[in-house]
């Protein structure tokens, strides 16, 4: 004799587990594009930090070249500061390099008193107005920093040309110089990199 079987079905269950299983998958995607989200934005922070420390560096490595380029200059202004002193007041000096660097015979009269506003003449490399310092006269440890010398400009302003003979007082001079950074190629012409400028007056009465 055979005997029934007889099955149950609840389909409230049915509903039931249908509904919980689409709520988990929702979730997962909420989860999903949250992460996403934080990923972008932690790429972002990371790109701008790297991007900061770039130009964090490159702000240093200019600022160290213009300065390297203005104590060229003031290795140059002050070298042609001494040796027109020693020319203009015929003072005996222990250091040589004031009367053999050719210096009495560049500083031009008060005619031109303004030829340093000519770049053309500080870039031609032939004018004898300009006068470029040699390595001997640079500081211990520095001849091996720089590729291109500095150069300095005397001019008189009023009073007698001096000879390094005798003493010419009073007189005025105005001296400029420029000095180059260490990025600056060796040779002349115009300059490519960091350039410093000063100019002082000096008075011998």
């Amino acid at each position: 004799m055979l005997i029934p079987i007889v099955r149950y079905f609840n389909p409230t269950s049915q509903r039931n587990v249908q509904v919980n299983d689409t709520g988990s998958r929702r979730q997962s995607g909420v989860v999903l594009i949250i992460a996403l989200i934080l990923l972008v934005v932690i790429s972002l922070l990371a790109v701008t930090s790297l991007r900061n420390a770039g130009s964090s560096e490159s702000i240093a490595g200019n600022v160290r070249t213009t300065e390297l380029a203005n104590q060229a200059a003031e290795i140059a202004l002050r070298h042609c500061e001494s040796s027109t002193i020693q020319l203009a007041t015929n003072i005996a000096s222990t250091d040589p390099a004031f009367y053999t660097t050719d210096l009495a015979i560049a500083i031009i009269s008060s005619i031109n008193s303004v030829l340093w506003q000519s770049t053309a003449t500080w870039d031609s490399g032939t004018s004898t107005a300009t006068y470029i310092l040699p390595t001997s006269t640079f500081p211990v440890g520095s001849t091996t920093t720089y590729k291109r010398s500095p150069e300095c400009m005397v001019e008189l302003v009023s009073g007698t040309m001096p000879t390094g003979t005798a003493s010419v007082t009073p007189s005025a001079f105005v001296i400029t110089a420029r000095g180059f950074g260490p990025e600056v190629a060796a040779g002349t012409g115009r300059p490519q990199g960091s350039v410093v400028w000063l100019q002082s007056t000096i008075e011998i009465q």
